[in-house]
């Protein structure tokens, strides 16, 4: 599945994916935008895992005193290296998410957006950890990904856009190109957030989107190492 997933993110136009998607989709960025204008304090040490081509890094960089990006994809931190280019307070790493090659308790604030969180089948735990491990004591972590209500609304873009053979199985969609975008429960996240050492709120920007956020506490746990 990581290999297919892979293979996807290195050729396909994501940009083109959410350019004029359905009203929830839009919803769902949007109101992810106000949500981190809103939360984030400016001048900031922060870390973006799946950046992608550089959407939210050009908002995210108004926030930051240094902002990092990272994603597995080299076409992904191509486009986002060019995209943020006039940025000097932006750094673009082709990086594996589950295994972050940055020092523990490094960053104020950790961010997985756009249901990033969502296109990595079964390295869930793992990433979330990872963040955890990055995060420094007192700062927070966050992640944005699509509800268990946003089945059919993914249905609806992913034909939009001509994904080959688009179909539901379980919790995720699954096409014939390798894509992968997976929905979770409020209790599926709070799972993951516990497991990582972490008390998550969860909140929603629209119908197809949960917020969690936590903070890191300030007395090291070791439950991050749980699987």
């Amino acid at each position: 599945m990581q290999q297919n997933v892979r293979k996807f993110y290195n050729t396909f136009n994501f940009e083109f994916m959410i350019t004029q998607p359905p009203k929830p989709i839009q919803d769902f960025l949007d109101g992810e935008i106000k949500f981190i204008n809103k939360y984030l304090k400016k001048d900031k040490f922060v870390l973006e895992v799946g950046c992608g081509y550089g959407r939210l890094l050009k908002i995210l960089q108004q926030k930051s005193s240094r902002l990092v990006g990272i994603d597995f994809s080299k076409k992904m931190v191509n486009a986002a290296r060019i995209n943020t280019s006039q940025f000097k307070n932006v750094d673009i790493k082709l990086m594996n998410a589950e295994k972050l090659s940055f020092n523990n308790n490094l960053f104020d604030y950790v961010l997985c957006l756009d249901n990033s969180f969502g296109n990595m089948p079964g390295i869930e735990q793992k990433v979330i950890n990872e963040m955890y491990r990055v995060c420094k004591p007192g700062g927070k972590i966050i992640i944005s990904v699509f509800s268990d209500s946003a089945k059919n609304v993914q249905i609806k873009n992913y034909n939009r856009i001509g994904l080959k053979n688009v179909r539901n199985i379980g919790d995720a969609i699954y096409t014939d190109d390798g894509f992968y975008s997976r929905r979770f429960t409020k209790k599926q996240l709070s799972r993951l957030f516990t497991k990582a050492g972490l008390k998550c709120k969860i909140i929603s920007v629209c119908p197809v989107n949960y917020i969690a956020y936590a903070k890191k506490p300030k007395t090291h746990s070791k439950r991050y190492y749980f699987q």
